[in-house]
């Protein structure tokens, strides 16, 4: 694949410009150009005629309805079953607020999870009298459909769980979980914010009933900007956690809503974030997603060969590379990884250090924080080579 010649066709790069090296995509990579255009575009329409000249207007919510339909397109999804949010923890929220919920229900979520797919789902299973089932991942944050199973009961109302570890970069079963849910009758959420614009992911790809996602990683939208698709059947049961103008209608004394996600939605819309998205996606569509995730896959490969070459280095999560995308959590013998990270950025290399609120995982190893290298395909092995080198002149200096 001449993959540059692919991306510049379909105006896929970036404005890096050669002075960083990027490599922290899992927690917002770098826009696409058409999206930053979108949205500066249409910012610059509002300065000059004001946000609500009747022609900009209707155009404007033309288009945000062909987005919806090109956007749900993307995702597996019609137009009715995709709402637009402002970022991923809202679209989770969304669902967690959504249902009806009973007492004695209960809700499982894995040790694997990340805060927002933890807190939302403790507070309304505190305010309903719900119970939180866990389930382990273990060290690799991987999880087995089997034990899935084993956790539910005739209690079970819903699983929750990303497709894609924030931290560990670990590929679940999806699928596979889905259809044990489903042989017991049970809804499924899955979060694909790490994993939307990485690899295939929809309603049609996964037997989910919800897929709540960011825009800012994998897809390259700009922040601010969420997806949530709700399958059909789903619609009529799930209760908006907001309402007003753009979502909301009143008929005596009743509040009325469409049937559609986009009843999930209250307020006005953030026209720049879903212009953009709309841009992020044509791009991503023009390349292929299945190209992407290829893509990915062979830097992530190039990448965790090159890591382990260095004396002292312990990546974090599977062990089969073939079990995770794009994600690279390492430490180095006797090296901070905050100060690392520190350092490489005064060299131009951009990665990041944390506890990415993976509690498991780091008591696991016995650690306190990791440092991650997350990667995209605008990303090359060339620059790969250049962070090793990075760090390994910078290891030198923790001697």
């Amino acid at each position: 694949m001449d993959w540059q010649t692919h991306q510049d066709a379909n105006r896929a790069g970036t404005e890096l410009g050669g002075t960083y090296l990027y490599f922290d995509t899992a927690a917002a990579a770098p826009p696409v150009i058409p999206a930053v255009e979108a949205a500066t575009e249409y910012l610059w329409k509002t300065a000059r005629t004001g946000p609500y000249l009747p022609s900009l207007r209707a155009e404007i919510y033309t288009q945000l309805d062909e987005i919806r339909g090109q956007v749900g397109g993307f995702m597996g999804a019609k137009p009715e079953e995709l709402a637009f949010t402002r970022n991923g923890t809202e679209s989770i929220s969304l669902v967690a607020r959504g249902i009806t919920w009973n007492a004695g229900d209960e809700v499982i979520v894995p040790d694997t999870e990340m805060l927002s797919n933890i807190a939302i789902w403790r507070m309304v299973a505190q305010e309903a009298g719900a119970t939180i089932v866990t389930v382990k991942g273990g060290s690799a944050g991987l999880l087995d459909p089997e034990a899935v199973r084993a956790a539910i009961t005739d209690r079970t109302r819903l699983i929750t769980f990303a497709a894609m570890s924030n931290v560990t970069g670990a590929v679940q079963p999806v699928t596979e979980i889905c259809e044990v849910a489903a042989e017991r009758g049970v809804l499924v959420h899955v979060n694909a914010a790490q994993a939307l614009g990485m690899m295939p992911v929809g309603l049609d790809v996964w037997p989910c009933d919800f897929i709540s996602a960011c825009t800012r990683k994998g897809l390259r939208a700009i922040e601010g900007s969420g997806v949530l698709a709700v399958r059909e059947q789903h619609l009529d049961a799930l209760t908006p956690a907001l309402a007003g103008w753009w979502n909301a209608g009143l008929d005596g004394d009743s509040v009325t809503f469409m049937r559609a996600a986009r009843k999930l939605e209250a307020g006005s819309p953030n026209i720049p974030a879903i212009l953009a998205l709309g841009a992020a996606v044509e791009v991503a569509q023009g390349l292929g997603i299945d190209a992407i995730h290829e893509r990915v896959r062979e830097l992530t490969n190039y990448a965790a060969a090159r890591l382990r070459e260095i004396p002292g280095t312990q990546i974090y999560g599977p062990e089969n590379d073939a079990d995770r995308l794009g994600i690279l959590p390492f430490n180095i013998e006797g090296v901070d990884p905050t100060a690392l990270t520190l350092a490489l950025e005064q060299r131009g290399i951009i990665i990041e250090a944390g506890h990415f609120m993976a509690t498991p995982i780091l008591a696991a190893y016995g650690v306190e924080k990791m440092a991650r290298a997350s990667l995209h395909y605008f990303n090359t092995t060339e620059e790969i080579d250049r962070l090793v080198a990075a760090i390994i002149a910078e290891r030198g200096t923790f001697a």
